[in-house]
């Protein structure tokens, strides 16, 4: 958590999303998970609504229990693979349009998008009321993280694409 754009992005969701989503849905808690060697997620927490756990040995165990995994990433590129893991997990995620960039996913169906704060929190509370809704996206997520992210399916396609290329080249 000490990388710059995912600092934006908690600053962002707790300042401008979180309270949003707490007046609709007071028993909502927020859990801050990553390295912190800044201090700068202790500061958001409050060690009740808001708890920042800093470094832990295994991520899946917390995000397992989570009902929804969000990624408010505003800035910045590179592959979201927390995305991914929450999904793996079977746990829906909220997104904003770039935090989800580049990712073979169906908005709508495997993942919620929104990037705007009260949208973003909309699609949050949705999530956390309704639980058929919750748990089709969920399964919808693991789904297609299964059938496009799986390690022997990557390496299969990678190798394709190398036959392909070299094929091309004689």
């Amino acid at each position: 958590m000490d990388y710059k754009p995912n600092v934006d992005a908690v600053t962002w969701f707790v300042k401008d999303v979180f309270p949003s989503i707490v007046r609709r849905v007071p028993e909502a808690r927020l859990l801050l998970v990553g390295h912190d060697s800044r201090h700068r997620l202790r500061r958001l927490a409050d060690g009740h609504r808001i708890v920042a756990t800093g470094s832990v040995a295994d991520v899946a165990p917390l995000v397992a229990e989570a009902a929804v995994s969000v990624a408010p990433i505003r800035v910045g590129s590179g592959t979201r693979i927390k995305i991914l893991e929450a999904l793996a997990l079977g746990v829906p995620v909220v997104s904003t349009t770039l935090g989800a960039e580049g990712l073979d996913l169906a908005p709508g169906r495997e993942i919620l998008l929104a990037d705007a704060p009260e949208d973003f929190a909309a699609e949050v509370v949705r999530l956390l009321k309704d639980r058929a809704t919750r748990d089709a996206m969920g399964d919808a997520g693991r789904t297609a993280v299964v059938s496009v992210y799986d390690w022997d399916r990557i390496e299969q396609r990678l190798g394709d694409d190398v036959r392909a290329w070299l094929a091309g080249r004689r």
